[in-house]
């Protein structure tokens, strides 16, 4: 089990890295949405659309892996704590952060990137934070996710009371994994047609939630099933590859159907342009998270000082990381470098300064408990 532990731990630092650099790409031309972006994105050119590609393949994997990882402790959480003491800690560990997110991070950081120069702190909360005018819950939108799918979870539980241990689920072989894979596309594909991609309540982007709930199920399953033991190596191989492949599926498809003529609707609706990428996804997804099932468990499935203190830290360094983000990128905009030098300067020192902010912040008295 600990062995197990030291792999998924090591996995979600370097998903939270990932996501440092996700965002530092949006905000240096990848396609999607950011506090604050420091590139004209009207005209494509080489990096933007490198940029798209890495954020594309980014995003199709690494939330839902976070939920996967989420999930798969809750079984045993729940068996050791019981339902009031688990729902508390979680409510806590997850509610909490929420609230200083919503209320003192996301809006100060909108803030200080765009109306710094317009309104003053005060009036800018007496506009938009307390009237709710606008919404704040930025990456937190994953922690608010997260409180509804433990909600549903101990619901479920109550229900069944269990059963589900009693059956066995193998892991999937390649053909099932091909029908979930192209299951999970369509229901996409239909989510979107009235969700595209980058909209929903409450922040929530719910074009991408068919693969957020598989992926979460699938790792209460895994647990239960001791799945991370059973993957076998030649899937995993069939399957890095077939990831590897679909990369350039998604570019080529977008030229193919006017994407250089700019009519680019990849978001949603009812044309090719987003069944094609509602299909790409769950393919790079699966090979993507199985790829690194297998690389973690081999390379870095131990434990060191410093890997403790990263996992240690890596909640927090979630949480801060946009202000410290818009605070790097303010600092080198009007410099005359490259777009993507930029963007690698920036992503690097965003991702040692979260660490390092975390760190002091889990200093502070009961900072702890709860990060």
């Amino acid at each position: 089990m600990n062995k197990r532990l030291f792999f998924l731990d090591n996995i979600r630092v370097f998903l939270t890295i990932l996501v440092i650099i996700f965002h530092t790409s949006i905000a240096y031309g990848a396609a999607g949405s950011w506090i604050l972006e420091d590139v004209d994105k009207s005209e494509v050119n080489a990096t933007i659309v490198l940029l798209t590609i890495f954020t594309a393949v980014c995003q199709s994997f690494f939330m839902g892996l976070f939920f996967f990882i989420s999930s798969y402790f809750l079984p045993t959480s729940l068996e050791r704590k019981g339902m009031s003491r688990f729902l508390k800690e979680r409510l806590v560990r997850l509610g909490i952060p929420l609230l200083i997110y919503y209320f003192v991070i996301g809006p100060m950081t909108v803030w200080f990137a765009k109306f710094r120069d317009q309104q003053t702190l005060v009036q800018f909360y007496k506009d938009n934070v307390w009237s709710f005018r606008w919404t704040f819950f930025g990456p937190a939108w994953f922690l608010e996710a997260s409180i509804y799918f433990t909600l549903f979870y101990i619901l479920f539980s109550f229900i069944t009371k269990g059963r589900l241990k009693k059956k066995s689920i193998l892991f999937p072989n390649g053909k099932k994994l091909v029908v979930v894979a192209i299951v999970i596309g369509l229901i996409a594909f239909v989510v979107r047609l009235v969700y595209p991609t980058g909209t929903g309540p409450l922040e929530l982007q719910l074009g991408y939630f068919p693969s957020y709930i598989l992926l979460f199920i699938a790792g209460i399953i895994a647990q239960r099933q001791g799945w991370l033991e059973q993957i076998p190596e030649k899937l995993q191989r069939i399957w890095t590859w077939i990831a590897i492949g679909m990369i350039p599926v998604l570019p080529l498809g977008l030229i193919l159907t006017g994407g250089l003529e700019g009519d680019v609707h990849f978001e949603g609706g009812f044309n090719i342009q987003a069944l094609l990428y509602a299909i790409w996804e769950p393919f790079i997804c699966l090979g993507i998270i199985l790829f690194l099932f297998s690389f973690f468990q081999r390379r870095f499935n131990k434990t060191s000082v410093l890997s403790r203190w990263f996992s240690e830290n890596a909640y927090t360094v979630y949480l801060i990381h946009p202000p410290i983000i818009v605070g790097w990128t303010l600092a080198f905009h009007g410099i005359g470098l490259p777009v993507i030098v930029k963007w690698i300067i920036v992503s690097a020192l965003s991702v040692f300064a979260c660490f390092i902010v975390a760190s002091a912040i889990r200093v502070v008295t009961y900072a702890r408990r709860v990060l």
